[in-house]
């Protein structure tokens, strides 16, 4: 991983597993009170991603896309820095109005000292919400005319 926080890494998979390699290669990097923002198109592999992060942390229950519950909690088993914290994944891709984000209570998931993930990031640009969280990654999907996926990661 570069030295510098804010350096840009970028991988280009052929297949969801490869995605899923992905996200276990960056769970070394996590810590507590990381917000990880997943910006792409649909189908571009945000879930799939979410589920190599989980598989990595010894998350034990299916990963499904929040897009109807737009939250899921999970419990991280691993790896001993996070063992306990919640993994919470969540999908704002419904999301219309300022009101449904306050009501999903982001502020208070942000502040339970785990790993939250927001698979449709960019929603988050129509509403002018702020976000405390002291790591923040974005990682960027990008779905290219062959199938194959780019994905970017920086810190923010």
């Amino acid at each position: 991983m570069p030295s510098d926080s804010r350096a840009e890494r970028v991988w280009r998979t052929e297949s969801p597993e490869a995605t899923e390699q992905v996200a276990e290669s960056l769970v070394p990097l996590l810590q507590p009170d990381t917000l990880i923002l997943l910006k792409g198109e649909l189908g571009a592999g945000k879930t799939t991603f979410v589920r190599g992060l989980a598989k990595a942390l010894g998350v034990e229950e299916p990963i499904r896309s929040p897009s109807f519950a737009l939250v899921y909690e999970y419990t991280i088993r691993q790896p001993e820095t996070l063992k306990g914290l919640p993994l919470l994944h969540l999908d704002l891709y419904r999301l219309e109005t300022p009101q449904e984000l306050a009501t999903l209570g982001l502020d208070e998931l942000l502040e339970r000292g785990g790993v939250v993930v927001i698979e449709w990031a960019e929603r988050l640009e129509n509403f002018p919400y702020p976000l405390h969280a002291p790591h923040v990654w974005e990682i960027a999907f990008e779905v290219n005319p062959d199938g194959t996926r780019v994905i970017r990661w920086r810190r923010v």
